[in-house]
């Protein structure tokens, strides 16, 4: 299946145009005026070939049936380290849950994570490699549940440095450290790594100006814990709200899962819900199905459906005319058939009114039931096992 799988995900980055993430990414290498990120270097040095001419506007905008072989391996060259991130995940956790349980548990999760399509759409086809920071936090998990604290909080750093989300994982982190018996050395190696990430995040974004810890390119994440008085009233209210509780409620909590979910979730519904910022929770989702609760995968599956078309409608490029989606349907310009342009005014006329707010509104509160179901084993009322 991962064989097939992979060979899927290679097909449609071969013939997908290029998402807005990557033309963005592109704009972003011209100006010397924005910060780029330390993962920039994932990408093939293909830039140079194509910023100057106009093969990257003609790669946004030819369907797929028009792309020739020159645009095919374009697509390709510049997906293939995202896809090799993909897979790295999937292996990551097939050997964390071996480790801990048995193979089959192992397979479950790891397919869970690979063989969903969402994870095709938020990786693959935006081409952002979001999936690095979870790469890093998958293992600094697998890593501290096998009682390597040390390289756990390296992979930590490491995550932070690419993206700002993973030091939001510190307080669980160090409350399961606590709980479990790890010594107040190794807590503080924790610690001090992270900070040592935050502080490398900060030193490649906060020279071109604080506009970048609040707004959203391809290569920085917004910070909107300081994007104003509104902000500091929501999400920085909700997560200290939630520290909180985890401290008073979930403080002998001994599974690091119990505690690390629900607060990926729970950023997740306070930030901005960009479709690769999912991918961050995907994976701990896929753990909790495999080791935790099975009953759990029906709404996991309702979860990953709305997530989906929350993004499907909201993407640039179905909103944008002349111009692909990110699901490889033309859905705008005046060069479409007359029925396709009928279905295109209609969805778009619909969706902002009608569609989007019942999918928004199903999604955070699919969100919201499954941290609150994770949530009931720190009071005892879910079997939940030491992971």
């Amino acid at each position: 299946m991962v064989t097939i799988v992979s060979a899927v995900k290679l097909v449609l980055s071969t013939i997908e145009p290029a998402s807005f993430d990557i033309r963005d990414i592109i704009g972003l290498i011209n100006s010397p005026r924005n910060p780029l990120g330390p993962w920039i270097a994932l990408y093939p040095p293909l830039y140079g070939q194509i910023t100057n001419s106009t093969q990257l506007q003609a790669w946004l905008l030819t369907p797929p049936p028009s792309m020739d072989t020159n645009m095919q391996m374009l697509s390709l060259l510049f997906r293939l380290p995202v896809f090799a991130l993909d897979l790295a995940t999937a292996v990551v956790l097939y050997c964390t849950v071996k480790r801990l349980t048995s193979p089959v548990e192992a397979r479950i999760a790891s397919l869970l994570w690979f063989v969903n399509p969402f994870t095709t759409l938020a990786i693959e086809l935006l081409g952002v490699p979001d999936v690095l920071a979870t790469f890093f936090v998958v293992l600094a998990f697998g890593l501290l549940v096998s009682q390597r604290p040390i390289l756990s909080g390296m992979a930590i750093g490491l995550g932070v440095w690419v993206k700002f989300f993973p030091i939001l994982l510190l307080p669980p982190i160090l409350l399961y450290a606590h709980s479990n018996g790890i010594s107040r050395r190794n807590q503080a190696a924790i610690l001090c790594l992270g900070v040592i990430g935050l502080a490398s995040y900060l030193s490649w974004i906060f020279p071109f100006g604080s506009y970048y810890l609040t707004a959203y390119t391809p290569v920085t994440q917004p910070m909107p814990f300081i994007a104003g008085i509104s902000a500091v009233n929501g999400s920085a209210f909700v997560m200290i709200f939630f520290y909180c509780l985890l401290g008073l409620f979930a403080k002998k909590n001994r599974s690091l899962l119990a505690v690390l979910l629900p607060t990926l979730l729970i950023y997740y519904a306070v930030s901005n819900p960009y479709p690769q910022y999912l991918i961050w929770a995907l994976p701990f989702m896929a753990l909790d199905i495999a080791l935790v609760k099975r009953s759990r995968a029906l709404l996991f599956a309702i979860f990953n459906v709305l997530a989906f078309l929350q993004s499907f409608f909201t993407s640039s490029g179905f909103l944008t005319p002349s111009s692909y989606s990110l699901l490889m349907i033309p859905l705008g310009g005046d060069f479409l058939p007359w029925y396709s342009r009928a279905v295109t005014s209609l969805l778009e006329n619909y969706s902002s009114i009608l569609l989007l707010p019942l999918v928004s509104s199903g999604l955070y509160a699919c969100l919201l039931v499954y941290a609150a179901d994770i949530a009931r084993s720190w009071f005892g009322f879910s079997p939940i096992k030491n992971q």
